[in-house]
């Protein structure tokens, strides 16, 4: 890393300060790695215990606007995986899961928050907005997806293909 000369606008920086400034940098991209780390554990532990949430895949990738088979390439799977792990009837690899975050930007830890999501009758949003969208929203609500198929995890976690059976009560 190459120390940097100037401060604000112009001005040079004497030998004491470009030094704090490299101890500050160091010490910052330390402690990211070790975020980091922390978060990749903490997500392969969830990930292990089956606790990915559907509807948070959906909320990344739609944050992102991410979608068709260029989400699945990304991801290392084939389509149309990903849609099918945001019905919940089929989990993701764990290197799947790792790609997906580093897709979206978002930690594995992230995708395991275990919350009720917001709903348009939490705010007043509802009375703000045209009645077509509040129903639009409340559809949305009804669709969300909160829990995989505990068949579907399982199989992921054995490394056997899980096919849905249609006939399958889901979780949602």
């Amino acid at each position: 890393m190459t120390a940097r000369k100037w401060g604000k606008a112009g001005e040079r920086l004497d030998p004491v300060e470009r030094q704090k400034r490299l101890r500050e940098l160091a010490i910052k991209r330390n402690q990211d790695e070790a975020r980091q780390k922390r978060d990749l554990e903490e997500g392969l532990r969830l990930w292990r215990a089956g606790k990915l949430i559907p509807w948070r895949i959906t909320l990344a990738l739609n944050a992102i606007e991410a979608d068709g088979p260029e989400v699945d390439i990304a991801c290392g799977a084939r389509e149309p995986d990903v849609d099918h792990w945001e019905l919940g009837i089929k989990y993701p690899t764990w290197e799947q899961t790792e790609a997906l975050s580093r897709y979206t930007g978002f930690t594995v830890p992230w995708f395991c928050i275990d919350e009720r999501p917001p709903s348009v009758h939490d705010t007043t949003l509802r009375f703000h907005l045209p009645k077509a969208h509040v129903q639009e929203l409340e559809r949305a609500e009804k669709e969300r997806v909160c829990r995989f198929l505990p068949d579907a995890i399982a199989a992921t976690l054995d490394g056997r293909e899980y096919v849905h059976e249609p006939t399958q009560e889901a979780l949602w």
